[in-house]
């Protein structure tokens, strides 16, 4: 198992190796050829930074019977896109925007599995589906409900800057249908399922994705929450916590 992190240090930026609590910095993003530097910096002197920098960020609504309400269950992968400019790290703030607090907008976090490409894919089938996958981390598809549900498209419910957190690390060793996916707010769980209740699962989305999309390393496919999902208000704490991965934290904050 490995476990890559991306991290800041006096300001410079690069990629690791997570090893309990030391960091081995390698030479490049783990989705390219690297090396160890031999450079060693230990996990409580670094910012962790959100483990990928992807072009795109594909979502995937609608994927957990617990979250359809009276909705039909769609017969293939429902994708929207979130924009790489919303998304932030580990212990980094969710941001509600002023005019979002203005309009008294419901928003939500939604506690996700997200699987981080590993090498250019395009037109892969269900059977080869995982060889493009460099692993597993946290996401949180932060939702602007009113906006979602009145706007034409979802650009501000689900792009807003701050609404992607993603981290702390990738691993790249879990079964992508075999996980315990929580979510909290304000330490309680408030959503709690595993990963093999998937509607669509991770072959059949990479499959459907890439049949049109070509989906680049390091690119991030968010798979779905479950459950409702509670309202969050700025001064409050979310947390998506998967096994083999750790916890991803954000606080809520109002923007100016």
């Amino acid at each position: 198992m490995t476990l890559f992190t991306r991290y800041s240090f006096h300001g410079e930026i690069n990629y690791g190796i997570l090893e309990g609590s030391e960091i081995q910095t390698i030479s490049s993003a783990p989705y390219n050829k690297y090396k160890l530097t031999g450079e060693k910096k230990k996990l409580n002197e670094v910012k962790l930074l959100t483990p990928t920098k992807p072009s795109k960020v594909v979502a995937i609504g609608l994927n957990y019977k617990s979250h359809l309400g009276s909705k039909t269950p769609p017969s293939v992968p429902e994708p929207f896109l979130k924009i790489p400019t919303s998304i932030i790290g580990p212990e980094d703030n969710i941001v509600i925007p002023k005019v979002a607090l203005d309009e008294k907008v419901t928003v939500q976090p939604e506690a996700e599995m997200a699987v981080v490409i590993g090498k250019t894919c395009k037109k892969a089938t269900q059977a080869n589906a995982t060889d493009y996958i460099l692993g597993y981390t946290c996401g949180n598809d932060v939702s602007a409900r009113d906006w979602q549900s009145n706007d034409l498209q979802w650009w501000r419910a689900k792009s807003s800057d701050t609404f992607t957190p993603l981290g702390p690390v990738i691993n790249t060793e879990l079964e992508h249908n075999n996980m315990r996916l929580i979510g909290r707010v304000n330490g309680k769980v408030t959503q709690d399922q595993v990963t093999s209740d998937l509607l669509h699962d991770v072959p059949k989305i990479i499959e459907f994705v890439s049949s049109v999309m070509t989906l680049l390393p390091g690119d991030v496919i968010m798979t779905g929450t479950p459950g409702t999902p509670p309202n969050i208000h700025p001064g409050d704490e979310t947390e998506v916590e998967i096994e083999g991965i750790g916890i991803l934290r954000n606080s809520v904050i109002a923007g100016e």
